[in-house]
């Protein structure tokens, strides 16, 4: 489908985890690097790119829109992985250095499983990610709850004392 008419998400998947990066309000996905990746910021966002400011990223929650397509970019940071939705009929390998689109669309709302369909180390047992099917109204209302927060505000130098 015509990626304007699409929720369009990036889907990383690693030993254990999927991660989940959405483009914020401006629909621009922020530029990534590996230098950036740590524990706080698992796709590698650059914060210094404008875009990245707003975009959003969530582990093992996967929500989308009921009745709209969905265009996943699946692409993993470490090891051969298979991304797959079985109650979407949706099975993809996932392979480091390649960025594979898959899309489906939902036509009802539901919670549902992610699971990892290759075996992937030793943890493979554990890389679940929950699906969930919500109406447009639930899914920005989700979107609202995981923006990122704004920074503070600078706050003024005290003005010195007089002795």
């Amino acid at each position: 489908p015509p990626e304007d008419q699409s929720l369009v998400v990036r889907v990383i998947a690693e030993q254990f985890a999927w991660n989940i990066h959405y483009p914020g309000d401006d629909g621009i996905f922020g530029k990534t690097d590996l230098r950036f990746i740590n524990s706080s910021n698992q796709v590698g966002l650059d914060m210094e790119d404008p875009a990245a400011k707003d975009d959003i990223v969530s582990i093992n929650q996967l929500h989308v829109p009921v009745n709209k397509p969905v265009i996943a970019q699946l692409s993993s940071k470490d090891v051969i992985h298979s991304f797959g939705i079985p109650v979407m009929r949706v099975k993809q390998d996932v392979i480091p250095g390649e960025v594979i689109p898959v899309w489906f669309e939902a036509v009802k709302t539901g919670n549902f499983e992610i699971a990892c369909a290759q075996l992937c180390g030793l943890g493979h047992y554990r890389m679940r990610g929950f699906f969930t099917v919500e109406t447009d109204e639930q899914f920005k209302a989700w979107l609202n709850s995981m923006k990122p927060a704004p920074p503070p505000a600078p706050v003024a130098p005290a003005a010195p004392v007089a002795a």
